[in-house]
């Protein structure tokens, strides 16, 4: 996997919203499965999938542990992969599919992500 493609999480807003981007695949998934789990509180979360490129069933895993009717996950701007992959898992009614307003705006009105930061810190596995 080239330094273009490689795939990360972040965790903002204390847990309630993750950023996704580049490819989400198994390493990707091995890496930050447990951070990611350590947010899960019942809440929705919000799941920001606009610059994600590829995404493996370790990935859906990632956006579906342990949702429930009450806790089901917004994905803004999940690309067509990603919600191809739903629907062949069967699991599109798990999520709620969102849009943001502006493409590839965010917060802080710049296209980035204003103090996001890898979940496990940017390291490589």
């Amino acid at each position: 996997m080239g330094a273009d493609t490689a795939g990360d999480v972040a965790i903002e807003d204390g847990g309630s919203r993750w950023v996704m981007w580049g490819e989400i695949d198994f390493s990707v998934t091995h890496r930050v499965k447990r951070a990611l789990a350590a947010t899960i509180d019942g809440f929705p979360k919000t799941v920001d999938l606009s610059r994600v490129t590829f995404m493996d069933s370790s990935g859906l895993h990632l956006l579906l542990m342990k949702v429930t009717a009450a806790s089901r996950p917004r994905l803004v701007d999940a690309p067509h992969q990603v919600r191809e992959l739903l629907e062949m898992s069967g699991a599109t009614s798990m999520v709620e599919h969102v849009r943001s307003r502006v493409p590839g705006a965010t917060p802080d009105g710049r296209g980035g992500r204003a103090g996001a930061r890898p979940v496990d810190g940017g390291r490589a596995s």
